[in-house]
């Protein structure tokens, strides 16, 4: 509390006791806030790395086939495209972020003369394409929610090195200055009292 002045007044006794009693109540708040955002980010990375996973496995499964496409004059670009991506805002861990649904795709049907791959070229196009796009969501949600996190752990802190420490110092400071006015109050009335009983005396 350096540099802070207090006011040694009972008022400000019950205004530091009221901070505290907030102050205490709210912690316990923010630090389940805290282990809440940290559990579903930790959730969000585990999702990451099983879409990367399964994106990786579908990309072995085709090696067989994705050499012909690669010397092949056929161009996917003219088959399949990505129109736009399909979200819905949700609330996740009290934050609000965009969830993924699905990809909007324009697909041409391929030509007789087309090679016969192509239909398997492009249903796999298709899941890579939605996976990635649902991997772009979920990283834009742990952006978001690291930003919240950061938040919650200053107010987590505030509460824990400031506000609490401070308010009970405070209420700790005034009480023995308001104890040592009124000893001082005391010791000056038998003060007061003796001198006159004297000089009733005299």
């Amino acid at each position: 509390m350096a540099g802070i002045k207090i006011k040694y007044t009972k008022t400000e006794r019950a205004r530091q006791k009221k901070i505290l009693k907030v102050s205490e109540r709210m912690l316990p708040l923010f630090e389940a806030m805290e282990k809440s955002l940290m559990a579903t980010i930790n959730t969000i990375a585990e999702r990451i790395e099983e879409i990367r996973e399964q994106i990786e496995r579908n990309r072995k499964a085709a090696e067989p086939w994705t050499a012909v496409m690669n010397d092949s004059w056929v161009n996917m670009d003219e088959f399949i495209s990505v129109n736009k991506i399909i979200t819905k805002a949700v609330d996740v861990a009290g934050v609000r972020v965009q969830q993924y649904e699905r990809v909007d795709f324009n697909v041409t049907l391929p030509r007789e003369e087309t090679p016969l791959w192509v239909d398997d070229a492009i249903e796999l196009m298709q899941e890579q394409l939605q996976l990635l796009a649902e991997i772009e969501c979920l990283l834009e949600q742990i952006d978001l929610l690291e930003e919240e996190l950061l938040d919650v752990r200053a107010r987590v802190k505030l509460f824990e090195n400031r506000r609490i420490p401070n308010a009970k110092m405070a209420i700790r400071k005034i009480g023995q200055k308001l104890q040592d006015d009124e000893r001082l109050t005391i010791a000056t009335a038998k003060v007061v009292k003796t001198s006159k009983k004297e000089g009733a005396g005299l």
